[in-house]
Order: structure tokens, then C-alpha cells, then sequence
């Protein structure tokens, strides 16, 4: 992925420009989801990096970043070769997360899509996150007229849900799911959960918001399971619903471990491309 710009404004408010490639998009040469997503981890990384904060940098510190919660809302998915026009923010420290606001626009000013993320800055020797205040202060804030509410709800379980599974899929992870902190990157377990999916569905439907939520690192090697459900067992036969999802890793005595879970909100295609239906 190429950032073509990058610059922080006065309000700390960091703006750059991403590029809808057509590798980013599907076979209807619509932006894929993941596409987004790692907007938002570009974005927010470039923030970081200028400010100092890096991934590679705060490894020489003895510690790193990791995402554990992402909730984004899609107004509409660009297509091959639109601009995405983005600018991101940190804010004051939530309980041991950072948040951080993502918006996204097109040339004529459309929002095409806003994600509220939470951070957790971790120890790589104990592999405990550290209050982040620090950081938010190499960082910077932006001025108190910018700021929003980001905080998030608590979203229903996979479990408290009741849903009918409707599909399951065990994924090899592969050497390129896994990047710098060594263990699965955030937008892999998001993959998994889509390829679970038969296409059928995909080809009518397009997601509108996730909401997801890391809850255990994995690592190359480990026995993984993805579920998806629903309280409607006919959702997979229309084009419009609520799924829950969740990411299961069987540990070598047997007993599973929730990983990954989350909700993605999904409407019929041609409404997230702007075409009346």
C-alpha cells in the first residue's frame, strides 16, 4: 500500500492520501474491506512514526503496539482509481488503550468511511500493556474542538447472542499473516472471517460496519477454527443482516480459547456503491 502524502496539521491532526489500486478491490472492482482496514493501520502508524512512536522504535524500548478494537462504518466503497483522502487523531487515554479516530473522505468531500480504534501499548518482556499517557503525550492531541466521543459500547458475545452457526473454516496461517511483533496481523483474523463466506453471499452483499475486537495474540503454527452466525439461519440466501463472528484456537490440552470476535453489519451491494437500488 503507498501513502502519497503525509502532513500534520496545527490541530496535530495528522492528512494523507491513499491510492484505490486494483489489487485492493474485488471482482466488481469495488474496495475491499481489508483495504480499509489497513488504511487504518497505515494511517495511524505514519502518525505514530513521525511523532516518534514506530513500531520499529518503541521495539528498541522494549515495548509495541497492538491493536484491540476496531469499529468501523462504511458510507460507501470506492472503486478503482479513486483517492482516499484520510486524517487521523489519538486522544486521551481510555482505561490502558489509546484511541484513535480515522475518517476518510472522497475528492468532493464524501465520507467514505470512519473507524474509532482502541490501542494498547504492550511490554514485550511481560507482555503486559503499560498506561499509555506517555505516549498520547509524544504524540500530541489535538485541540479540544476536534475531539470526539470514542467510546465504545459493550458489544454482545457470540454466546450471549444465541445465534445458529452457519459456517465454520479452519485457516492455515501462512508466513504473511504473521509481521513485525511476530504474531497474526490484526487484518488476517478479518480475512479469515469473509473467506468463511460463500460467495454467493459476498457477490450481493457488502459489509456496512464492523466491529471487532483481538482478544489473544496467535502465532504461526496454532490451531485455529473461524464460526460465523446468525440469529436468522436464512441471512446467507439475501443481501442484508447482522453476523457474529468469532476465531477459536485449540490449545494442547485440548480446551479453545476465543481469540477474535465481532459483529459485521452487511447491506445490499449496490447501496454501499451509491447506485439506487
Amino acid at each position: 500500500m503507498e501513502n502519497d502524502t503525509l502532513s500534520i496539521d496545527e490541530h496535530n491532526i495528522a492528512h494523507s492520501q491513499f491510492t484505490t489500486y486494483s489489487y485492493e478491490t474485488d471482482c466488481f472492482f469495488d474496495a475491499r474491506l481489508a483495504f480499509y482496514f489497513q488504511i487504518v493501520q497505515e494511517a495511524a502508524g505514519n502518525h505514530a512514526a513521525v511523532r516518534g512512536c514506530s513500531i520499529p522504535t518503541l521495539h528498541k524500548e522494549g515495548k509495541t503496539w497492538v491493536i484491540t478494537r476496531s469499529k468501523i462504518e462504511v458510507h460507501r466503497y470506492t472503486h478503482w482509481p479513486e483517492q482516499v483522502i484520510v486524517e487521523t487523531w489519538a486522544q486521551e487515554p481510555i482505561r490502558l488503550h489509546l484511541p484513535r479516530v480515522i475518517r476518510s473522505f472522497d475528492e468532493q468531500g464524501g465520507v467514505i468511511f470512519m473507524a474509532k480504534t482502541y490501542w494498547a501499548l504492550i511490554d514485550l518482556e511481560s507482555g503486559r500493556p503499560l498506561r499509555p499517557t506517555t505516549m498520547s503525550e509524544r504524540i500530541g492531541l489535538p485541540s479540544p474542538e476536534m475531539q470526539m466521543d470514542l467510546s465504545l459500547k459493550a458489544r454482545l458475545t457470540y454466546e450471549d447472542s444465541h445465534c445458529t452457526t452457519l459456517v465454520s473454516y479452519k485457516p492455515k496461517i501462512h508466513y504473511l499473516d504473521t509481521d513485525s511483533n511476530l504474531h497474526v496481523n490484526n487484518i488476517s483474523y478479518l480475512n479469515w472471517a469473509l473467506e468463511s463466506l460463500p460467495s454467493e453471499f459476498r457477490n450481493r452483499a457488502k459489509i456496512a460496519e464492523a466491529d471487532v475486537s483481538w482478544i489473544r495474540q496467535t502465532f504461526s503454527g496454532d490451531d485455529i477454527t473461524v464460526y460465523t452466525g446468525c440469529e436468522d439461519e436464512k441471512i446467507l440466501f439475501g443481501d442484508a443482516g447482522l453476523l457474529y463472528h468469532k476465531i477459536v484456537r485449540k490449545e494442547k490440552e485440548g480446551r479453545m480459547t476465543i481469540v477474535w470476535e465481532g459483529t459485521t453489519r452487511w447491506e445490499k451491494r449496490a447501496v454501499l456503491r451509491g447506485i439506487p437500488s
